[in-house]
Order: C-alpha cells, then sequence, then structure tokens
C-alpha cells in the first residue's frame, strides 16, 4: 500500500499504479466493447499532446508581458511633445499589456495564453487607434483606423472566449495523457475512465474557434490596404497601406486554428466508425462511442 500510494505522486507512477489495479476487462463486456473502448484510448493518446501543448505556459512570457508594458508606459508617461488624446491611446495600450502579464502570471496555466492572447490584441488596437490620431503623411487616414478597430474586436472576442470557456486544467491532461500514452496502460482503463479521459480532451476545445476571433484583424487588415487603389493619394502612402494590411492579414491567418485537437478526434472517430453519444439515464454520466468493426 505504501508503495501504491508513493507511485501516485508522479504521473508515470500513476499510471503504472492504474495498470496494477485496474481489470483488463469487466467480465461482463462484449470483446467487441473491449477492443472499442482501446480504439477510442489509442485515438485520445495521438491528441492528448497538442491539446496539453495549447493550454501549457510558463510564467516566463507573463514576466516580459509585464515588463514590456511597464517600460512602454513610463515612455509615454514621461514623453512631453504628445498631445493628450495621443497619450492617452498609447498609455491605455501599454496599460493593458501590463494588466494582462500580471493577470496572466496569477492566472491558472491553462488560461494563460488565451489571457495574454486578450491583451497583445486590446493592445494593438490601442496602439493603432495612437497612430490614426498621430498627423502623420506616412500612412493613409483610413488604415490606421482599420487596423485598430480589427484589433479591438478581435481582443473582445477573445475575451469573451475566455469567459465562456470551461477549460481542463492543464495538470490533469498530462495525468490523462500518462494514462493513455502507452498500449500497455490503454489496456488497463476502464470504460468509465476512457470517458472521464475524453471528456477532458473535449473540454479544451475554445468556446469561440480560432478562426472568428482572428477575423477581425484579418477584414481589417483587408480595409487598411484598400486606400492603395486611390490613384490621389501618394505613392508612399499607397505602399505603406497596403504593406501594412497584407502583413495583418498574413498575421491573422498565420494565428489560425482550423484544427483543434478536440476536433480532430471527433474526426478521427468519424473516419472509424464511431461516434460520440451521451451516456447515462440522464445523458450526462459521460461519453461513449458506439460502431462496427
Amino acid at each position: 500500500m505504501v508503495g501504491l500510494a508513493a507511485a501516485c505522486l508522479s504521473l508515470p507512477g500513476r499510471a503504472a499504479a492504474q495498470e496494477a489495479i485496474a481489470p483488463a476487462w469487466e467480465e461482463t463486456e462484449r470483446p467487441e466493447d473491449v477492443a472499442q473502448r482501446r480504439e477510442r484510448a489509442a485515438l485520445l493518446a495521438t491528441h492528448f499532446h497538442d491539446a496539453t501543448r495549447l493550454h501549457s505556459a510558463g510564467k516566463g512570457l507573463p514576466i516580459l508581458f509585464s515588463g514590456l508594458g511597464g517600460v512602454s508606459l513610463a515612455a509615454v508617461s514621461l514623453a512631453g511633445d504628445l498631445d493628450t488624446p495621443l497619450r492617452i491611446a498609447w498609455a491605455s495600450g501599454s496599460a493593458t499589456m501590463l494588466a494582462g502579464g500580471l493577470v496572466g502570471f496569477a492566472a491558472p496555466e491553462t488560461y494563460r495564453r488565451g489571457t495574454l492572447a486578450t491583451a497583445g490584441l486590446l493592445s494593438q488596437g490601442s496602439l493603432w487607434l495612437g497612430f490614426a490620431l498621430l498627423d502623420s503623411d506616412m500612412l493613409p487616414r483610413m488604415t490606421p483606423f482599420a487596423l485598430s478597430a480589427g484589433y479591438y474586436l478581435s481582443g473582445a472576442l477573445s475575451g469573451l472566449n475566455l469567459a465562456l470557456s470551461s477549460y481542463t486544467p492543464v495538470s490533469r491532461l498530462r495525468a490523462d495523457h500518462a494514462l493513455v500514452a502507452t498500449p500497455a496502460w490503454r489496456a488497463r482503463l476502464s470504460g468509465a475512465q476512457v470517458a472521464s479521459i475524453e471528456r477532458d480532451l473535449l473540454g479544451t476545445a475554445p468556446a469561440i474557434p480560432s478562426w472568428a476571433i482572428h477575423l477581425p484583424v484579418a477584414l481589417g487588415g483587408v480595409a487598411a490596404a484598400l486606400p492603395a487603389l486611390d490613384s490621389d493619394l501618394p505613392d508612399t502612402q499607397r505602399f505603406m497601406g497596403v504593406t501594412t494590411g497584407l502583413l495583418t492579414c498574413v498575421w491573422s491567418f498565420a494565428m489560425l486554428q482550423l484544427d483543434h485537437p478536440a476536433q480532430s478526434y471527433q474526426q478521427d472517430l468519424r473516419r472509424a466508425g464511431l461516434i460520440l453519444a451521451p451516456s447515462g439515464p440522464e445523458g450526462a454520466a459521460g461519453l461513449t462511442v458506439s460502431g462496427e468493426f
């Protein structure tokens, strides 16, 4: 008993303990049910690494965010040649970075990346609003306003996603990953355990998909590049407008995540002839899979 308790202190130990105490299958189970359960566990194993990576973040990035936000806030506050509206816009962007870094540092790890992403988008919105208020001949008037609106809207959607999502804790994802990491461990999992691990993986999916969050930035980039079609504008402004807009579009597309691990898992289930279905008398006790082999 002492050895078993000590094994539970580590993820491999937990998996080893699980293997030692869990039966390979229930005596009342049919062989096809056992085969389906093991197939599910094998599919889960292929997606847990990516799901864990998406929600894993150390505390170095929040510290960097806070540092950059604090330095830029001090620089804006000490600058003596800025108009008040411009100072407010850029100071708010710096303060957003500073606050986002502090909140991200204190937030649970599973929400840390989303918190920093929200702060970064809102900060960019304030930065481009400041450029819109700046009297400059480098950019068309429409370009910074379009980019500012796109970043602000994406930041608002990112924050809403954080409020609506109930992500599985990263510590549980790592423990689940250990339990499905090898065929030997997967063979010892019960149906209830596999269903619980499955729910944890599905719990990593965001309430608002990544493409929807970053779509406003992409549309803002397109709008920012439109002044290039105005032949009355100077060539420098047209070039800067189209360059800035296209770079923003490229960045937004690079940030898109079209295939989330939870969605990929469900697609793999369908390809294997399996489906997710509610189990239990109230349809909330877990998730089971039915299909034919």
